[in-house]
């Protein structure tokens, strides 16, 4: 501040305010870039890894190609700098859209947004997220005039940008149109009835990430538990409780948790249910000890299995299975 004649004047900081308005614009714009374009690297990566879909909208058929086809689009539109009204009006009312979704998704108690693929997050952090996206864009995105931003380099070629982002989309929307449901699956998980049943193939999944782990989740509470599968040494068993053979086994499984923990063993034991309808406590009868962890395989999907199934994880990873009687001989463990 300085004075002339008496009154108070401001230093000319003109210089500084045209950079912030250049520089901080195309910061949130590029940011919110690279969120869209992680979000769809990782949803494309689910995609590749998990036959699968995920709960909620993204479990339609053809709805997951489509948002990641978008998600690029939008995201490389951000990342080029054309037509940035347009793409900022655009992105906050798709971000909007995010944020009341995951709102949703809390609200029903998922506790996985499915937005990152195979990681993990909870839909109260995707609102906050969301949310600070869209103020950010309000607040923060808007050049201060419209001289203080010149134009990206890819901006002085509009058009060509504009086609190509174009073809893109075009491109992702047509291959969701006519995305194939499956009928089979790698990995021992075979579909059906559009995705909707899952018939489990134990023997295929030697070798292999335990495909199932995204859709383990804790009895009663319903807390995902595949990212506590995923570590260490576990012994699993899945069971149906009307199984008469699954009856005979639990005990048998029950003693070698026991055991371990008595041992100072590595190897953990989980139960875990194919449910027959929506998941409940666990069957009065079939369960004497508490020495190991309970779970359940999620509603998303109507599951077909003939249990018992007795899988060794080794951080996720399938090294040895036994089904039916064979589960009761503890030699494959070993």
């Amino acid at each position: 501040m300085g004075t002339e004649n008496g009154v108070i004047t401001r230093l000319p900081f003109h210089g500084v305010d045209t950079a912030l308005g250049h520089v901080l614009p195309r910061a949130v714009s590029v940011i919110t870039g690279g969120v869209l374009l992680t979000a769809a690297a990782g949803e494309a990566l689910q995609l590749t890894h998990s036959p699968l879909p995920s709960p909620g909208l993204e479990g339609l058929p053809g709805f997951a190609p489509a948002l990641i086809a978008w998600e690029i689009f939008l995201g490389l539109w951000l990342f080029s700098g054309v037509f940035p009204a347009a793409a900022r009006k655009l992105t906050t009312g798709c971000f909007s859209i995010f944020a009341c979704y995951a709102i949703y998704e809390a609200a029903i108690g998922r506790t996985d947004c499915g937005c990152f693929g195979q990681v993990h997050v909870n839909p109260w952090f995707t609102m906050v997220l969301d949310v600070a996206v869209v103020l950010a864009l309000v607040f923060l995105a808007k050049p201060a005039a419209k001289s203080a931003v010149p134009p990206s380099r890819w901006a002085s070629r509009k058009w060509p940008v504009v086609l190509a982002m174009v073809i893109g989309l075009t491109v992702g929307i047509t291959s969701a149109m006519f995305h194939p449901k499956l009928s089979s699956a790698a990995n021992g998980l075979a579909t059906g009835d559009g995705g909707k049943l899952v018939i489990m193939e134990p023997h295929k999944w030697i070798g292999h990430r335990l495909p199932l782990l995204r859709h383990i989740v804790s009895l009663g509470s319903g807390k995902h538990l595949g990212r506590q599968l995923a570590h260490g040494q576990w012994v699993v068993i899945f069971y149906h409780a009307s199984c008469d053979e699954c009856r005979t086994a639990i005990p048998i499984y029950e003693a070698l948790a026991a055991y371990d923990a008595g041992s100072g063993s590595a190897t953990r034991i989980a139960f875990i249910r194919v449910p027959s309808g929506p998941p409940t406590p666990a069957p009065p009868g079939l369960f004497h000890a508490n020495t190991a962890i309970h779970g359940t395989l999620d509603t998303t999907h109507e599951w077909f299995a003939t249990t018992p199934i007795a899988v060794k994880l080794s951080s996720g990873k399938v090294i040895a299975v036994a089904t039916g009687t064979s589960v009761m001989n503890l030699n494959w463990v070993k």
